[in-house]
């Protein structure tokens, strides 16, 4: 009996010490990378319902959207990256950068506008992302009684960008940085520098809404192995709205997200979303190849945005469908 009694005196000391070394290193962990504690509680217990996102409906053949013999329009490539179509917007928003993928094949000057945000300055951005940035930064103030400061939007790729430093986690070089191709921006926080923006309430506010507008916090915490890139809370891509919003309910990079899409082996989904004015609807996305150097395009969809997929190479369409389908239950 008195041995038995030991070994267990013996196994309580023993996870007695084990639990408390966790407990001084995680002690360790809030007080010098108060970031990791807020990611792995954001990661591991901070997954919410948007509740304004369906679930997603995947479906296999066009018809299933419009009749493809009367409501199916062909647009050459060239014409909609110049932005001469009305109504479709090239954006290139899921062209990804990273240390696997260098930028090589695209003209992203064709894409960018040099918008003026009154109260903030001025953005090199593709078209379509100024207008949702100055919404968000609106939102942002209106929401938090803060402002945020215009960081790096585009920068001209032929000029490597400088040493960010160990404060940025990372130096960027310029064939592999978003900010050559103008899809994303860095917001700033006036007073915070990159270690305490990390937990800040704003770079809370901006990680958890970003995507009401169209963007995404581009490098999410513990998603480096996609990214090759360690958390950025101030980084944001702008992917548009039902990406976005699709990014976001997964909690996963847009790596991971192109890859899904393209091993589901489905071209089409649609997925019902609420926007900022109340409304729902319908977003039809999918993929195609090009031919003959030109895209079709359901007569149907409306606010269409384009982008090139560079890990596939597939081109991506979404859009508003103009019309309800039932999804099945």
């Amino acid at each position: 009996m008195k041995n038995r009694t030991k070994r267990w005196l013996l196994l309580a000391r023993n996870w007695g010490i084990f639990l408390g070394a966790c407990l001084v290193i995680w002690i360790i962990i809030l007080l010098t990378r108060p970031n990791v504690t807020w990611g792995i509680v954001d990661r591991y217990f901070g997954r919410s319902r948007i509740e304004t996102v369906s679930e997603v409906y995947y479906t296999d053949y066009v018809e299933d959207i419009c009749d493809p013999e009367t409501q199916i329009t062909y647009y050459a490539l060239d014409d909609l990256r110049r932005g001469k179509v009305e109504g479709i917007n090239y954006t290139n928003g899921l062209y990804i950068l990273n240390d696997r993928y260098f930028i090589h094949d695209e003209d992203f000057s064709l894409l960018l506008e040099e918008t003026e945000i009154e109260g903030y300055g001025t953005v090199t951005m593709i078209r379509g992302a100024a207008d949702a940035l100055k919404q968000l930064l609106d939102a942002a103030e209106k929401e938090t009684g803060a402002r945020f400061a215009l960081g790096d939007s585009y920068i001209d790729g032929a000029v490597p960008e400088k040493d960010l430093g160990n404060d940025c986690y990372m130096i960027e070089y310029y064939d592999t940085s978003e900010h050559i191709t103008g899809t994303s921006v860095d917001l700033l926080i006036e007073g915070e520098d990159f270690r305490t923006y990390m937990t800040s309430d704003m770079a809370e506010w901006l990680y958890h809404n970003a995507w009401r507008f169209g963007f995404v916090v581009r490098y999410p915490f513990w998603e480096g192995e996609w990214t090759g890139v360690f958390f950025q809370p101030w980084h944001i891509h702008y992917v548009g709205q039902p990406h976005a919003a699709l990014l976001y309910k997964q909690r996963i990079p847009l790596e991971e997200y192109v890859e899904e899409a393209y091993t589901t082996k489905r071209r089409y989904y649609l997925v019902d979303f609420t926007g900022e004015d109340g409304k729902t609807n319908t977003y039809v996305i999918y993929r195609q190849t090009e031919t003959e150097d030109t895209i079709f395009i359901p007569d149907t969809l409306s606010e269409v945005e384009v982008s090139f997929d560079n890990t596939y190479r597939y081109y991506y369409v979404s859009g508003i469908l103009d019309h309800k389908i039932e999804q099945p239950k």
